[in-house]
């Protein structure tokens, strides 16, 4: 599956096994097929993902974000600059 990380600064593309995202309900693991969705990520929790060689990347979300995701792909919009 992949995701794009869209910010105000920049566009990263990462190749995921798994995305864990945290709404105003719950949180979610999306992985390669999930059913097509739009969510809100809410400010003060992780928004995580594991890469293809099984690394686990973290973002610290300060400010609200979106997460589009479909059968094949997600993309993450933030507003915020991402260090990882």
């Amino acid at each position: 599956m992949k995701l794009i990380v869209v910010t105000p600064q920049s566009k990263d593309e990462y190749v995921v096994q798994w995305i864990e995202a945290h709404t105003q309900t719950g949180s979610l693991v999306i992985k390669p097929g999930h059913a097509p969705m739009i969510l809100m990520l809410v400010p003060g929790f992780d928004f995580s993902f594991s890469i293809d060689t099984g690394e686990k990347k973290i973002i610290s979300l300060d400010r609200p974000g979106f997460l589009e995701v479909n059968r094949e792909n997600a993309v993450a919009l933030l507003g915020q600059e991402v260090t990882l």
